[in-house]
Order: C-alpha cells, then structure tokens, then sequence
C-alpha cells in the first residue's frame, strides 16, 4: 500500500496502460485500482469521510476497471483519474466515467437508483442504463429509478474533472447512487444474500451500459457485453477451484451408491418368487462424509469476488454437500430425499410423456432372441472410438475396463467400465459407445482441457443434460429402438412410484405386468431407482432429452453444449467466461458432428421434433 498518489505513481499506471498492461495497485487508507487491461471506462467509489462503506465498494469488483478510495483523498485522486481518462479516451476516442455513490445520510424516501447524468441531453447510455435498472428484479423489494443532473460530480467537493476538460476529451461522467437497502438502518448489519444478488445485476447493467456508450463512441467494438468483463483471473480462484475438485475426487458418488451384489440378489429375488424385496450390499465408504463437509465448508468462496465464478463454486459446494448426505443416509429412507434434492422428481407432464411412450410400444420389439455382443469385441470397438477421439486431444487419456464389480456400462474419471456380463445387443453397439465414448467421455476430456476444473468435475444437475446428449446420440447414430426408448420411459414411471412410497416388490410387479417387461428388465430397472435407498436419478434420461429438444427447437446449437460437464442453464455462463476469454473453444467433437450422413437428422432437430418422432 502507498501512502499518497504521487506524481510518479500516477506515471507509473498510465504508462502500463498505454502498453497494454493490467493494473493492479493498492491505494491509500486501503483503496485499490484495479483495471484489468486497456479498456474506455473506469467505475469509481469513494467511501464517505470518517465512514468506510465496505459493503457498498463490494459493487465495483465485479468489474473488469475500478477504483475504490475515500473523499478526504479527491486532492490525490484527481489527477490519476484525469490521466487514466484522457490517456484511454485518445486511444478509443471516447471515455466513460461511472461513479457509484450513496444518498445523503439525512434523505428521506430515496429512489432505490439514482442516475445522474449530462443536465442538457440524455444520452443514450443514460436511458440505457435506467432501462436495465428498471429491469432489476428483487423479491418484496420494488425497484424504483429516478434521473437527475450530474451537476454535483462536477462541483466541489465531488469534483474529479471539470465539465469543459470532460467535453474536450470526448468523457462522459455518470452517477449511480444507490439506496443501501442490503444493510440494517438501526444496526449496520449486512444481509448477504440480498447484497450478493444485486451487486450481480448492477454489475451486469453496468457492463450493458458501457457496452453501448463504447459500440457507438469509441473505436473498441467488443463482440457481447459480457466481452467486458474480467478477463484476468486470480489466484483464489484457482485455489478453490482446485479444493473443491480434491473434494469430490474422493469419492466415487454413482460406485458408492450401485450394489456389488446385483447378480447374487437377483438370484434370491427370483428364489423367493419376487415377493421379497432384495437386500443390497455396497463398496466400503472410502471416506468420512462429516471430515470432509467440515473441509468442504472451509473453503473461503467469499474471497471470490467474480460474481459468475462465485456462483458456481457456490452451486458446486451445495451439490457435494448434498451428495455427502446421501452416501452418510446410504441404504436409508433418508437417502431418497436427498435424491429428490439433487436430481429432481417427476413432475405429470414427464409422466404423461413416458406413460405416452410406453403406451405407443405396448410390447417389448426385440428383447426376446437378439444377438448379444461379446464383452471383449465391445471393448475393442469402444477402444477405437476412444482412439478417434485421442487423434484430436493429444492429452485425451482414456480405456475401457472389464470389471466383474460393474453392472452394466459405467464412465468414472474418463474411463469406460463395462461389467464382464454385460449383455449388450449387437445391434446397440455403436449407438452405446456414442452415448458413453461420445458423450460422456468426450465431455470430460474436453472440460479438462479447460482451465476451470468444474468443467469436467460437473457442475450441479449437469447429469440431465448429458443423459439428454448422451441418448439423442443413439438416435442420430440409428441405435435409438423402441426398446430402448421404453426401458427409458419405465424408469421415469419407477421413479415417480417410488417418490410415491411405492415398495421395490411393488415397482417391479407394475412394470413386469402393467407395462409388459421381461423379468430381467424389470429387475434392472428397478435396482437402478431403488438402490442407495432410492435413486431419483434415473429420471434425468427422459426429461433431459425433452428438454434438449425443446432447446434445439428454439435454434440454439448442439456444439457449444459439449464443452465439458454441464447444464442446460449454464449455457449463458459458459459464453460469458468464453467472451472473457477465460474458457477456451472445445477441442473435440463427437463423430456424429463430423459425419456428413447424419447432418439432415441435425436439421431435422432444428426444425423441431418431439419424443415420440425419435419412435
């Protein structure tokens, strides 16, 4: 820290500028500069005489150029913010400055947001930045904006530039002041929460409004406003980053959660003429669930002062807490509420779809004499689909395991597990390799080429979108039959049973007699819902590739929906940090992207089609 803006201070922050470098410096009394790269705006608070307002200087940091200091300190602050100014308007022929400031302590009945701005004309950025306030929503709270003349940013005491240097340099000086509704009158204290959702939304109407001062003012021409944000990040980022994927790396949720008994209580199930539920046992827990929560709420994710890359640290440490709780609540009633938590419920409308599917394939197509493929021919055809994926990620490194311990097929970190019985019909093998290889695999190796780990860790509920992926993957490679689109629809009316306190012995009576399936598929099905204590994960399938469609339809593309382990909703956050250039573009691609044959099935999507056109 400094203990005065000195001449040569000041020197030392425009040159870096005018070079193309970041600035990141600490100001007297504890303020801060702190400008990402060269950019034609700066946003700036002065904390009040004698009264630091922390809370409110909070705002600026999610901006990509800021200074945070004190009124007794405009003598000092003046010129730097006048050489910062002038330097940046010549190189973009434009400038803007927006201060943020609080209303008088003796107002009475103040607007939430204030604007301040030119007395004279409303330039548009004005009425932009009123526009985006005025969409501000905030639950009991009205948001109410007024406008008023920037007049005493111009005077003394306030002043930091004069009116005749601003117009002579192309500046444009805004006010927003802003109603401290996220602090207690009587007693000072913070409601976080509160403070957390609006400094995101100002900071995004912020970066609107800049976006449209710079786009018609000055030379720079920024592709998206979220272009505007930092694009620089530090070091506590990474390091939580990297906390929480230690976190969830030790444990394996989907392993810990399938029984290792499958074929032995099979047996008993059918000994006892399925009228006793089966009893499952499970892989020993590898951890302490209540160490590692206490570890998991260590982690100072309110250091970060990124809004975006908070939101999502915090979304993930919500999800592992979650998971803890279920793998501490294993093979207990208690388990299934968790499970409702983390993956949802079926709600009537996902219902009335899969009861619609099972209705239009009443009988099962091809479950009876189907040629089943040899588990080691599968797993060699799977190794070269790997092997296709490898020649365009050099660090892809993946293989396919044959585990007597495995039900099925299971992808864990990037590898591909299939249980040494394992009956997979020949006629599913490309479209299975699709959804696991193609999908599930590519989609961890391509967030692990990313710098942020929960691209290929998974962000929370990101398994309905890549269950959605992974089976319209079947579909565009011709694996997608009736049967497999029934044992889906099956497991979205099990788990909704199930929600519904139906037992296992119940569950799979209804889909034995009711729907039809075969006295193994049955049992698979319902194992997958029942197991841990009941599993509502099986749903996401289903519901994921309603929803896929649905999000195709409406013209957006499948691509940028690869680029590692995520949700649907998390779509506009992943552009964000890719207009930051904090994420990076996606290195692989499934085969069905490349394959010209199957580009009419792509348009068909965009067109827009329904579950029951993919019968």
């Amino acid at each position: 820290m400094i203990e005065s803006i000195t001449d040569s201070f000041i020197t030392k922050i425009t040159r870096s500028l005018t070079r193309g470098k970041q600035v990141h410096r600490r100001l007297p009394q504890g303020g801060l500069i702190y400008i990402d790269r060269p950019l034609p705006f700066l946003v700036l608070f002065r904390h009040p005489s004698g009264q630091p307002d922390h809370p409110t200087a909070d705002f600026l940091k999610a901006n990509a150029s800021y200074i945070i200091s004190h009124q007794e300190r405009t003598e000092e602050l003046r010129p730097l913010v006048q050489s910062i100014a002038k330097a940046m308007a010549d190189k973009f022929g434009a400038f803007m400055i927006i201060e943020l400031l609080a209303p008088p302590a003796d107002a009475a009945d103040v607007p939430l947001f204030k604007v301040l701005g030119p007395e004279k004309q409303l330039p548009t950025s004005t009425k932009t930045i009123v526009q985006e306030l005025q969409s501000i929503k905030l639950s009991t709270i009205h948001t109410s904006v007024a406008t008023d003349s920037n007049a005493p940013l111009l005077q003394e005491p306030l002043c930091l530039m004069p009116e005749e240097e601003l117009k002579k340099h192309a500046i444009l000086m805004l006010g927003l002041q802003l109603k401290p509704i996220y602090k207690n009158a009587a007693t000072g204290k913070i409601y976080p929460l509160l403070l957390r959702n609006l400094r995101e939304q100002v900071a995004n109407a912020i970066k609107k409004t800049v976006f449209d001062f710079i786009s018609v003012q000055t030379t720079h021409h920024p592709v998206h406003f979220q272009a505007l944000g930092r694009q620089a990040v530090n070091r506590v980022v990474w390091r939580i980053d990297k906390q929480l994927t230690s976190i969830s790396d030790q444990f394996q949720f989907l392993l810990l959660v399938t029984p290792v008994n499958n074929n032995n209580a099979w047996a008993e199930f059918k000994k006892a003429k399925y009228k006793q539920a089966p009893i499952f046992h499970y892989r020993l827990m590898p951890i302490d669930a209540d160490q590692l929560k206490r570890k998991l709420y260590n982690i100072s994710i309110e250091k970060v002062d990124d809004p975006t890359l908070g939101y999502l640290f915090r979304d993930k440490r919500h999800e592992l807490d979650k998971m803890l709780t279920m793998l501490s609540d294993r093979n207990t009633p208690d388990f299934l509420y968790s499970s409702m938590q983390l993956y949802g419920t079926v709600d009537e409308q996902l219902l009335k779809i899969a009861e619609g599917i099972l209705a239009a394939i009443p009988e099962p197509v091809r479950e009876k004499d189907v040629e089943l493929i040899p588990v080691a021919e599968f797993a060699a055809q799977a190794e070269r689909e790997i092997a296709f994926l490898k020649d365009q990620y050099r660090a892809l490194d993946s293989g396919v395991d044959v585990r007597d311990d495995i039900v099925g097929l299971i992808v864990s970190e990037g590898r591909l597990n299939v249980g040494t019985d394992a009956k997979i019909p020949r006629h599913r093998a490309e479209a299975l390799i699709q959804h696991e290889v193609g999908t599930h695999i590519l989609t961890y190796f391509n967030g692990k080429a990313q710098p942020l780990r929960q691209l290929y860790m998974g962000s929370p509920g990101y398994e309905e979108l890549q269950e959605g992926l992974a089976v319209l993957s079947e579909w565009l490679v011709g694996g997608l039959d009736h049967d497999r689109l029934r044992i889906l629809a099956a497991r979205v009316v099990a788990v909704y049973h199930l929600t519904k306190g139906c037992s296992f012995t119940d569950n799979f009576s209804r889909l034995k007699e009711e729907y039809n399936f075969s006295d193994e598929t049955a049992w698979d099905v319902t194992m997958r819902v029942h197991r841990g204590g009941g599993l509502t994960k099986d749903a996401v399938y289903l519901r994921g590739l309603v929803h896929l469609l649905s999000y195709l339809k409406e013209g957006h593309e499948l691509e940028p929906l690869l680029i590692g382990k995520i949700r649907q909703d998390y779509i506009p956050i992943v552009q964000e940090l890719i207009y930051r250039n904090v994420l990076r573009p996606v290195p692989i691609k499934p085969r069905y992207l490349l394959d010209d044959s199957i580009k009419p099935k792509l348009e068909q999507l965009k067109a827009g089609i329904s579950v029951f056109n993919l019968l």
